[in-house]
C-alpha cells in the first residue's frame, strides 16, 4: 500500500492559510471551496458570478468532468466569502486577480508558499480521506448540504 501521508494537510494548516491576509481574498476563497465542497480546481476557476447561488448555498458547475452540469452545496462560511468577493458584480469571472480570471498556477503557487510546500491537490485529497474515515472538527451547521444531480 502506498504511503499518502505526505499528501495530507491538517485543519490547522488550512485554517492558517485561509486566515493569511497576505494572500488575496480570491485565492483564499478558492482554497476554501476546495477544502469544504466537492468541486475540483478547474471547476472552481471556471465559475462566473451567476454560478454562485449564495442564498441557497450552492454553486453551479457547468462543465463538470464526469457529469456535465450539477450543483454542489457550500458552507455558510464559503458563501460569506463568495458574497464579499462578488460585491455588487452581476457577471464576469467569479475569481479574479488584477482584473483577470485567476489561474491554476497562481492558486497552486500561493498554497505551496503559505504551507511550506504542500500541493493544492492536497486540499481535495485530504477532504476525501476525511469523508471516508473521520469527520471534520467543526459544527454540523457549517457543513455543505451535498451535491445534487
Amino acid at each position: 500500500m502506498m504511503d499518502t501521508t505526505h499528501l495530507l494537510v491538517t485543519d490547522l494548516e488550512v485554517d492558517t492559510a485561509l486566515a493569511n491576509p497576505a494572500v488575496p481574498a480570491a485565492i483564499r476563497a478558492v482554497w476554501q471551496l476546495l477544502w469544504e465542497s466537492e468541486v475540483r480546481l478547474d471547476e472552481v476557476l471556471a465559475f462566473d458570478v451567476p454560478d454562485a447561488e449564495l442564498d441557497d448555498r450552492l454553486v453551479v458547475i457547468r462543465h463538470a468532468k464526469e457529469v456535465g452540469v450539477y450543483e454542489a452545496g457550500i458552507t455558510v462560511s464559503a458563501a460569506n466569502a463568495l458574497r464579499e468577493l462578488i460585491g455588487a458584480r452581476t457577471d464576469g469571472p467569479l475569481f479574479t486577480l488584477r482584473g483577470r480570471r485567476l489561474t491554476k498556477a497562481e492558486v497552486a503557487t500561493a498554497f505551496r508558499e503559505v504551507t511550506g510546500g504542500r500541493t493544492i491537490h492536497a486540499l481535495r485529497f485530504t477532504r476525501q480521506r476525511k469523508e471516508q474515515g473521520s469527520t471534520r472538527l467543526s459544527s454540523t451547521a457549517d457543513q455543505p448540504e451535498g451535491k445534487t444531480a
